[in-house]
Order: C-alpha cells, then structure tokens, then sequence
C-alpha cells in the first residue's frame, strides 16, 4: 500500500501507529461516513503516515473547487490544508518545467479539465496513485495516473412561467425545428468551451455522426446564440426565452437562489445527447507531499467526498451518490458518446476549430 513514491513514504508507513504521538491526529471514529470500517482504517493510516512524515499542506495547482469542499476535507483532516494555485495549461506546465530544472519542487497534484490532465499523464508529468475506495476503472486514466472524481453536467434551463417542463423538447434535432425557432438561447460555440466540444462531439466518435447530422446547421439557423454561459441562465430567468441549451447546472443553482422560476432538466431522452464533462486530477512526479496529496485525493472519492461534491453542484461519479440538487444518479443520465480519453486528447482539436469557425468564431 502506498508504494509509489520513494524511500521517505515507506519510512513514513514502517512507523507503527501506537508509536505515532505528539503532533499527529488521534485515532478518529469516522462513523462510516468515508466507507466501509477496513477502507476508514486505511484512511487514518494515510493520514497518520502524512503527518509523520511532515507532510501538512497539499499544493494544489488548478482552478479551485467550491468553498463547501475544501471546509469539508479540513474539517475531516484538520492538520492538512489544501492550497490552490490558479495556474492551468501552459501556464502550469511553465512553472513545473521550472521546478523540474532547479529541484525544487511545490506542485502536489494538477487539477483541470479532461484534456489538460490527460495529456500530463501521457507526457510524464503524472504518477500512479493506491485508491482506497472502489473506484470504476471508468473514472481512472492513464495506467491509473489519473482520476476523474467528478464531472460537469449541461442541461436545459425552462422558464417554467412560459413553458411547462413536459412539453420542453427532447432531442437535439426537435430544437432544430420550425415549432421551437426563435425560442431557444445558448451560449456561441464560436467562444469556444463546451458548446464548441458538444458539436465536435456529434460528428467524432464516428457512431455519433449519423445520429447529429445535420444538427449543427439547424441549431445556427434555429437558436438565439450569446457569448457567456452565464448569460444563457440570466435570458431564461429574465423570460426573454423560455428554454436555454446547453445550461451549466452550477450557474443554473446561482440564479434559481435569487428567485428566478426557472428548473433544470436532462433534455435529451431520446437517443441521449446530453452534455458532460470530466474534471480531472493527477498526484505529481517528485510532489514533495505525497502521502498528503493522495489523502485529499481519496477523500474526494470517499463517500464524504462525493456527497460534498454533488453539494457543491457537480455530478460525482461513484455509483450510489446522488445527483446534485436531487437531479438524477449520473448513470441514469442520458450522455452524449465521447472519443477515449488518451485518443480525446488530440482527436478533437481540429474538430473543435472547424466547429468555432462554422458558427463565426
């Protein structure tokens, strides 16, 4: 257990933990909420292991997750903080090319979007990690260098003063329709982002393109189109519109709070094509907190952890969590076919730019 990273961790493990005192964590009863009582022992050993090894902080570069989270895992491990560097992309990649040159190591773990983490893995960046929960190897990448702990969920946004939810459309090629011309908002895949992936989407893996053809064409003649995500959300609620595409269920929470009668279904159920996407994270070569770093990254798959996550208003991927919100279970949840992770890394670009340019960007 916990064998990949070098002499310092297996000291840290040799320790018996009746000999662990002063400035370590007593033993903790979780009370089954991280799992089952032998998978909450591993957990204390972690963490006892972490501390004795001097390992207090977790260097997280990465956009940041949701206050609830980050409050949840410290309130759990109290003497291991998690820090969030916002640096992402080539950005990221800079700074660890930096630490690489001069030895002197910060990053613990990177955490992105699918793509960026995938492609650290399959360039070297990135090392295997033990889970201590069951996780799907779905969710695991790269010879286990990578995980995918949660996923990102676009649905539809109805304007339930103007339209009843059941009579909202249910296929990407209804909305292409004369009944519902003029009537949909959605934010410009010529910005880029997920709009521009979805119809890189329709046409690659090969299978989807007979399913979507034509789509694209229908949607640019169809659909109101703004240039933020955020916007979509504000143009239903303001009832400018009464449904929004592609709306981000984060955003969806932010606006239905202020009184907005607004809901959020999954639109697609006939012949799936809802959007998703995977949020990704990696434990660092040479990461000077190891032990520490793959405490917080267990904990995200813990129960604790993905029940934080769903509250956060992400879809956590552990099969029995709930959706966020009360939405459904995510493998109930009709989702759009997707390339595999280490071909996705490089398939879709020149898609994703024909997608941009055709819709004007």
């Amino acid at each position: 257990m916990f064998k990949k990273h070098g002499r310092r961790s297996a000291m840290a493990l040799a320790i018996p933990l009746a000999l662990l005192t002063g400035g370590t964590a007593a033993w903790a009863d979780y009370g089954g909420a991280l799992g089952l009582p032998e998978q909450e022992a591993r957990f204390q050993e972690l963490y006892e292991a972490a501390l004795a090894a001097g390992q207090n902080q977790v260097i997280v570069y990465g956009p940041p997750p949701a206050k609830v989270v980050l409050d949840t895992f410290h309130e759990r491990f109290p003497e291991i903080e998690v820090i969030y560097q916002q640096l992402q992309s080539a950005e990221r990649l800079a700074k660890l090319e930096q630490e690489k040159q001069t030895g002197n190591f910060v990053g613990d773990i990177a955490s992105d979007g699918r793509t960026p983490v995938v492609s650290m893995a399959v360039d070297g960046w990135c090392q295997p990690i033990d889970h201590i929960m069951d996780v799907p190897e779905e969710w695991r990448g790269v010879d286990n260098t990578v995980q995918f702990q949660q996923v990102a969920v676009f649905g539809m946004a109805v304007n339930t003063n103007l339209l009843d939810i059941a009579d909202a459309p249910t296929s990407w090629r209804e909305l292409t329709s004369e009944e519902w011309k003029g009537k949909v908002v959605m934010v410009s895949p010529a910005a880029g982002g997920a709009a521009a992936f979805t119809f890189a989407q329709m046409d690659h893996p090969e299978a989807n393109n007979e399913k979507y053809d034509g789509i694209k064409e229908g949607i640019r003649e169809n659909i109101s189109l703004v240039a933020k995500d955020a916007l979509v959300l504000q143009e239903v609620a303001a009832g400018n519109y009464p449904i929004g595409a592609l709306a981000y269920y984060p955003y969806f929470v932010q606006i239905k709070a202020q009184g907005a009668p607004i809901e959020f279904v999954f639109p697609f159920t006939e012949g799936g094509g809802n959007m998703w996407t995977k949020s990704a994270q990696c434990l660092i070569v040479n990461a000077p907190n190891p032990l520490a770093a793959e405490l917080y990254m267990n904990w995200e798959f813990s129960m604790e952890g993905q029940n934080t996550l769903s509250e956060s208003g992400l879809y956590p991927v552990m099969p029995g969590t709930p959706g966020p919100g009360g939405l459904p279970p995510l493998d109930t949840v009709e989702l759009m076919e997707q390339l595999p992770d280490e071909e996705a890394i490089k398939a879709y670009g020149p898609f994703v730019r024909e997608v941009i340019a055709f819709f004007g960007g």
